[in-house]
């Protein structure tokens, strides 16, 4: 019988069946996205909990890393959800897809690297002398730069 048949081609009863089991095609890139999700959702927590320690809630600089990194939370979202919609609806492995599917993959890493960069500031900028926050105001416009690139591709 045909799983899309819904009577009897003998005697034209309705029949009831279970549909057919659809089993998930993996990817070459689902470990891929998993181990950049997580890896992101590590770091992008602990430069929370050091935001957290550093600075009270009341404090600028408090409400401005806090702004960067939800609004990179934000952008890191939208373009795994993407990424992973690529992969989902690339099930003939076209070349072209996969390379942007490639880009899509090293702009999260991107991300990371970001994310990273700004938890050894906060860990190294205990003190408030110009140059720390000379490091701290670049990392802020290399983020954001980061954030504007990604909205604008």
């Amino acid at each position: 019988m045909d799983y899309g048949q819904h009577f009897c081609s003998q005697c034209g009863k309705e029949v009831y069946h279970d549909e057919a089991p659809v089993t998930p095609v993996r990817s070459k890139y689902d470990d891929i996205i998993n181990d950049i999700e997580h890896e992101y959702d590590l770091k992008q927590k602990r430069a929370k909990e050091l935001v957290d320690k550093l600075f009270d809630p009341t404090h600028m600089a408090y409400s401005r890393f806090s702004n960067s990194i939800n609004k990179s939370n934000q952008l890191f979202n939208n373009q795994l959800e993407v990424t992973k919609k690529m992969i989902e609806l690339d099930v003939e492995g076209n070349d072209f897809v996969e390379k942007e599917i490639d880009n899509k993959i090293i702009t999260l890493n991107t991300f990371i690297d970001k994310m990273e960069d700004l938890i050894n500031e906060l860990v190294i900028n205990l003190s408030s002398n110009k140059k720390d926050n000379d490091d701290i105001n670049n990392l802020f416009n290399d983020m954001d730069d980061l954030i504007h690139s990604v909205k604008d591709y």
